[in-house]
């Protein structure tokens, strides 16, 4: 995440890169217009004609995180982030996307995670199809731009360290300590000085380039878009700014390797917190829930142990003073 952009974010989307054309329901009272289809490069997009909205809105997800970095460079898909920030071929000049999206009434920002990359920013309406050019180019020709390295290296440090006092990026980090270690999402997400500082007197912007390369491939990339333009129009935008995007065919890529071993259950583990928390967490290891996201059972779970009326389990519990 970069921390200097913060700020009101009108739609930030993660959505499934398996999208397919005329498959979206909406309410009835749902006003807005909607349409979903895929670039020639396999690139899945949604666009949302809301003529009520005072703001553009846009947002690239990409299926690329901490779990694709090299196990020597832990962080790595987080620095990438930042960096893609730091001009492109056709707007060399370091942060002229942010300030074109400040100038025009909006806000940008990004964030990594395990298995996805998001980056998401809004503006005025009409400046939303120059805000698409620039911002398609940063997945189809960023510089990497080598004097802001060091400056972006240290921002990804400073949110590492801001975070070694967070109770709860503590016990994210207990989550990571107790699981297979072999399984990606053991790995040191976030980065640092260390694991992202220049080795053997070379720089590390050429494994940045190299982790673009291979990893952001466009059937791995999700496209949003929301304006009061026609659907006509935004589909138009989106086929022309970012139909570049090179498709590497990494769509089946996958995680083979089990989350949990022998170590991973049957314990228990004492955090010491920083402040003054209580808290009692039961993890237990489910299959992987992807192919069932259309009924979603562990909401069900959720509600039978969250739910506090007659009958219920909460209720039975504090009726037992536990």
């Amino acid at each position: 995440m970069r921390l200097h952009s913060l700020g009101f974010v009108f739609i930030s989307l993660i959505i499934s890169t398996t999208l397919s054309a005329n498959t979206i329901q909406k309410s009835a009272n749902d006003t807005r217009q909607y349409e979903s289809f895929i670039l020639d490069n396999a690139l899945s997009v949604l666009v949302i004609s809301d003529p009520q909205t005072t703001k553009a809105a846009a947002s690239l997800n990409v299926a690329v995180g901490s779990a694709n970095n090299p196990k020597e460079r832990p962080g790595l898909a987080h620095f990438l982030e930042h960096m893609l920030f730091l001009g492109t071929e056709k707007y060399p000049k370091v942060g002229e996307f942010q300030s074109y999206t400040s100038q025009h009434g909006g806000t940008n920002n990004a964030w990594t995670g395990t298995e996805d990359t998001c980056f998401f920013y809004d503006c005025d309406p009409n400046a939303f199809e120059n805000s698409l050019d620039r911002f398609s180019q940063f997945f189809s020709a960023p510089l990497f731009n080598a004097e802001a390295l060091d400056k972006e290296r240290q921002a990804v440090d400073s949110e590492y360290k801001m975070k070694l006092n967070d109770d709860s990026r503590r016990l994210y980090q207990v989550n990571k300590e107790i699981i297979n270690p072999e399984h990606p999402f053991a790995k040191f997400s976030v980065g640092n000085h260390e694991t992202l500082g220049d080795r053997d007197g070379k720089s590390i912007r050429d494994e940045i380039i190299a982790f673009h390369q291979q990893h952001y491939s466009a059937d791995l990339m999700t496209l949003a878009l929301v304006g009061p333009q026609t659907l006509d129009e935004l589909e138009a935008w989106a086929n022309e700014k970012f139909k570049t995007i090179a498709n590497l065919n990494l769509a089946s890529k996958q995680i083979d390797v089990p989350y949990t071993d022998l170590r991973s259950t049957s314990i228990w583990v004492n955090v010491e917190p920083v402040k003054e928390i209580r808290k009692l967490i039961l993890t237990f290891p489910m299959p992987s829930m992807d192919g069932y996201y259309r009924s979603k059972p562990l909401s069900y779970f959720a509600h039978l142990l969250g739910y506090e009326g007659e009958g219920s389990l909460m209720l039975a519990l504090k009726d037992a003073g536990w």
